[in-house]
């Protein structure tokens, strides 16, 4: 009977732990602000999550991203999307926590990622950058070049960029090192010229550590729906954001939206943090005393 109460109130204290949690998690309503004569969204277009290869969920992901100011995201697990499937299935797609989130894929290739947005299925990744796009183009989707530095560059050429919608300009890669940083800015010069109205895209990657929004990309757009966010990324009506301030993009564009993007990069997330460690700290100490004790 001893044992019984304890694993009750061990019951009790995870579910009071989820619940301060939340609290500590809860943040107020977000409205994008109108610049130029647009509706500027945050957004971060290389997300991944669970099931798949990343550590979140995508409805966790969605409450991060507005922790973060994120207006949407995208799921794109490598050559999968099996997150973005179990999310419809239990009808967790439409705004969670009042964030867009969109379906996607990474396609995962011999010398190159691209990352396909608006899709709902994944497409194959045999073939060229082209072939990519161009499936990708055929959903509906938007193809945008990931991480195009390192070993990775030597695969975009003028056809590839002219394929692509976007490119990503700001990725947690370029701060590993001076000539990764030179990389990013040389193939963002070279898109340009092969494809002038190519969307300035800044993602996070993420998989585990860099924060969602990390790297951002604000959007010019005329609705905050799906459609409305695709086609700022066709039109190149995007700005790239990295996590120092600094930003990649149209310049009548970019200069709407430096000054967010300088002072995204030295606020702290939304919500109380001491109160969201507190919850958490008391749903997993709980939950560990329940397996000890053989729940």
């Amino acid at each position: 009977m001893r044992l019984r109460n304890i694993r009750i109130s061990l019951c009790g204290l995870f579910v009071i732990g989820l619940f301060v949690g939340a609290a500590g998690d809860r943040v107020m309503p977000h409205a994008p602000p109108m610049r130029g004569g647009f509706l500027v969204l945050a957004g971060d277009f290389h997300v991944h999550s669970f099931p798949g290869d990343g550590g979140l969920a995508p409805w966790d992901i969605a409450h991060e991203a507005r922790r973060r100011r994120l207006d949407v995201f995208a799921l794109t697990n490598h050559n999968a999307n099996w997150s973005w499937r179990l999310a419809r299935a239990l009808d967790r797609t439409d705004r969670t926590a009042g964030v867009l989130m969109l379906p996607g894929d990474e396609v995962t290739s011999v010398g190159f990622h691209v990352a396909a947005v608006g899709i709902d299925r994944p497409v194959g990744w045999r073939g060229s950058i082209e072939d990519a796009a161009a499936a990708i183009h055929a959903q509906g989707g938007v193809a945008i070049g990931a991480h195009p530095a390192g070993e990775f560059r030597r695969t975009f050429d003028a056809a590839a960029y002219r394929a692509l919608d976007g490119i990503e300009a700001a990725h947690p890669a370029m701060f590993e090192s001076e000539r990764l940083r030179r990389d990013f800015a040389e193939v963002y010069r070279d898109a340009l010229a092969a494809h002038p109205s190519i969307a300035a895209i800044g993602s996070t990657d993420f998989h585990t550590t860099a924060p969602v929004g990390f790297c951002r990309t604000y959007l010019f757009v005329r609705a905050a729906t799906r459609a409305g966010v695709l086609d700022a990324v066709r039109a190149g009506r995007t700005v790239a954001c990295d996590a120092q301030g600094g930003v990649y993009g149209p310049p009548e564009l970019a200069s709407l939206v430096s000054d967010d993007c300088r002072v995204e990069a030295v606020t702290p997330p939304l919500g109380d943090p001491l109160v969201s460690h507190a919850g958490a700290a008391i749903a997993w100490l709980s939950l560990i005393a329940l397996v000890v004790i053989g729940a």
